[in-house]
């Protein structure tokens, strides 16, 4: 019994966190982009722009760069390019609670309030 547990502990273990791997190709929000987040070679993460139905989009475009885990709040953080004009901001990125194929990015670039946008993990 106690093998059949343990067995069942570690098989749980190894699908949630496979399930929050952040690498790999995202959605965006209206579905009109796919991005793709790599890891670097100084264990930070980038994503670009892999596709895009949007004529003003440049495939390729760097979107998140130095995005790294932040421990302590357990969530990633980094900087956020806007596509149309390339300004930067602060992105915090979580796994949503209910589905770990979705992630929530909060933007630091309004004064009020964050701005929250949701990608779908592309799955094949």
């Amino acid at each position: 019994m106690k093998k059949i547990f343990f067995l069942f502990l570690t098989i749980m273990c190894i699908n949630t966190i496979q399930a929050q791997k952040l690498t790999g190709l995202w959605y965006s929000s209206d579905s009109s982009r796919v991005y793709e987040i790599k890891e670097t070679d100084d264990n930070q993460f980038v994503a670009a722009i892999k596709s895009s139905e949007r004529k003003t989009d440049s495939i390729g475009y760097i979107i998140l760069k130095k995005l790294s885990y932040n421990s302590r709040k357990k969530r990633y953080e980094g900087v956020i390019y806007a596509v149309t004009d390339g300004k930067p901001a602060f992105v915090k990125i979580k796994f949503d609670k209910h589905n770990s194929n979705k992630i929530v990015l909060k933007l630091n670039r309004m004064f009020v309030m964050d701005i929250a946008i949701n990608w779908v993990r592309a799955t094949a």
